[in-house]
C-alpha cells in the first residue's frame, strides 16, 4: 500500500513538472519590421524627403513596449554644403517612449561617402536592419527615382543615342493649381536609388538579388515606372506583394500618413489595398494636371501562372503579336522620345485570341488584385488600365531589345526570341 501511494504521488508530481518544461521553452517572437529606404540625393526629390518622413511619423509610430513592431528608416538626401552633395547616410530606429515622446535612436551613421545607389550598399543596410530587429516578417518601402526595367544609364537621354536629357519645367504649371502638391519628379535622369554624385543606379536584377537574401511580405516602390510586369516578375521570389505605379509618380509620392498604420496594424493584402486606395484618393482629389495617379498591387504568387499563359499566347500568336503597331497600344509615357512603357493588358488583347485573352485576363486579375487610375495622367488619356506596364519591342531600340532579352520575364514569355 505504501509503495502504491509513493508511485501515485510521484506520478502526480511529474505531471506539472512536464508541463512546466513547456512554460520555460522559449517561444519564437513574432517581430514585424518596416524598413524605409529613402535615397533622395537628386535635387528634385531631396526637398520633399524630410516632409514625407514627418508626415509618416506624425500619424503612427510603434511604442517602445511593442517589441513585435520595429520601424527603421535609412535616409540620405542632398546636402549642398557637402563636397559630395550628399548628407550623411543614416539608419535610425523610431519609436514612441513610455511617456509618449517620439524617439529617434541612431543605429549607425554611414557617412556622406555612402552610396545608396550601389546594390552592395543596399545589402549592407538590409543586413544591419536584420541584425538590429531580428524580424520574422519584413515590409519595405523604397523612395527614390525609378525607370522600371530599363538598363542602367538608358534613361539619361535618348536611350540609344544618349542625348537630350529629359526634363519638364515646373514653370509650365501654375502655382495655383494645387499648392499642396508640386508637379512631378521629372528630372534630368531617373533610376532606382539614383545617386546624383556617383551617377550610380541599381539594375532591377541586382535589386531582386539583394532583396532576395531575405523574404519580404511587401515591397512598396515609391519610384517612377516601377509598376512593370518585368519588375514584378524579376522580384516574384523576393516578396509576397509589390505596390508600384506604371507611370511617373508626382513629387508628393505615396500617401505617407497612412502607410505605417496599415503596414503594422493591417498586415497582408488588406492593408496594402488600403494604401493603394489612399494613393488613388490623394491624386483623384487634386485638380487640373495634378489629378494624375496610377497604382497597383501585385500578388507575386500569381506571377508564374500569368507568365505561363502569356508564353502560350506568344508561342501560338507570334505573327499577330509582331503585327501590332506600338502606337495603337495604351502608353504611359508623355514624351515621344521615351516610348518604353505600354499597358500589359491592352498589348495582349491586341493579338491574343478571344479564348486566350479571357484566360489571360482572369489570371491578370489574380496577379493584380487591386488597381486604380485617374482618367488622365499629365495629359495622357488612360483608356486601358491593367495595373502593369510592359515593354513593346521596336527595331529602333537594338540596345534596349538586347537588354530586355536577358530579363526573367522575357526568358519565360519570349516576347523577343
Amino acid at each position: 500500500m505504501k509503495r502504491f501511494i509513493i508511485i501515485v504521488l510521484t506520478a502526480i508530481l511529474l505531471v506539472p513538472m512536464t508541463a512546466c518544461s513547456d512554460w520555460f521553452t522559449p517561444r519564437e517572437k513574432n517581430t514585424r519590421m518596416v524598413l524605409l529606404y529613402i535615397a533622395a540625393t537628386e535635387r528634385t526629390l531631396s526637398p520633399y524627403a524630410d516632409g514625407n518622413i514627418s508626415d509618416m511619423l506624425r500619424e503612427y509610430v510603434p511604442s517602445k513596449k511593442s517589441k513585435d513592431q520595429q520601424l527603421l528608416v535609412f535616409f540620405q538626401n542632398r546636402n549642398t554644403d557637402s563636397p559630395t552633395n550628399r548628407s550623411d547616410a543614416t539608419l535610425t530606429r523610431y519609436y514612441m517612449s513610455n511617456s509618449g515622446k517620439l524617439v529617434a535612436e541612431l543605429v549607425t551613421n554611414f557617412g556622406n561617402e555612402f552610396d545608396a545607389a550601389d546594390p552592395e550598399s543596399l545589402a549592407k543596410v538590409l543586413k544591419l536592419a536584420e541584425s538590429t530587429c531580428k524580424p520574422t516578417t519584413r515590409c519595405m518601402l523604397i523612395s527614390s527615382h525609378g525607370t522600371g526595367a530599363l538598363p542602367i544609364g538608358y534613361f539619361d537621354g535618348d536611350g540609344e543615342k544618349s542625348s537630350d536629357a529629359f526634363s519638364i519645367s515646373r514653370a509650365s504649371y501654375s502655382e495655383g493649381d494645387a499648392p499642396a502638391i508640386n508637379p512631378s519628379r521629372m528630372a534630368m535622369r531617373e533610376s532606382i536609388a539614383y545617386d546624383s554624385h556617383s551617377h550610380n543606379e541599381i539594375d532591377i536584377r541586382d535589386f531582386a538579388r539583394v532583396l532576395g537574401e531575405y523574404h519580404w511580405e511587401s515591397v512598396l516602390l515609391d519610384c517612377c515606372y516601377m509598376g512593370a510586369v518585368e519588375v514584378a516578375y524579376q522580384m516574384r521570389q523576393c516578396c509576397d506583394y509589390i505596390i508600384g505605379s506604371p507611370t511617373e509618380i508626382l513629387i508628393t509620392g505615396f500617401p505617407y500618413p497612412v502607410i505605417l498604420d496599415q503596414l503594422f496594424n493591417h498586415p497582408g493584402q488588406e492593408g496594402l489595398e488600403n494604401i493603394c486606395q489612399a494613393y488613388y484618393d490623394l491624386y483623384q482629389n487634386q485638380s487640373s494636371a495634378l489629378q494624375s495617379g496610377t497604382i497597383a498591387l501585385v500578388k507575386c504568387s500569381e506571377m508564374d501562372a500569368l507568365a505561363d499563359i502569356c508564353a502560350n499566347i506568344t508561342a501560338t500568336r507570334r505573327s499577330e503579336m509582331e503585327a501590332v503597331k506600338r502606337l495603337n497600344v495604351q502608353h504611359y509615357y508623355y514624351n515621344s522620345k521615351k516610348d518604353y512603357f505600354f499597358d500589359l493588358g491592352h498589348y495582349f488583347e491586341l493579338f491574343a485570341s478571344e479564348e486566350q485573352y479571357e484566360r489571360f485576363s482572369a489570371q491578370l486579375d489574380k496577379a493584380v488584385p487591386f488597381k486604380a487610375s485617374t482618367k488622365q495622367f499629365l495629359g495622357i488619356n488612360i483608356e486601358h488600365y491593367s495595373g502593369l506596364s510592359c515593354y513593346v519591342p521596336s527595331s529602333s531600340y537594338p540596345i534596349l531589345n538586347a537588354y530586355y532579352k536577358q530579363l526573367a520575364w522575357n526568358q519565360r514569355v519570349k516576347i523577343l526570341e
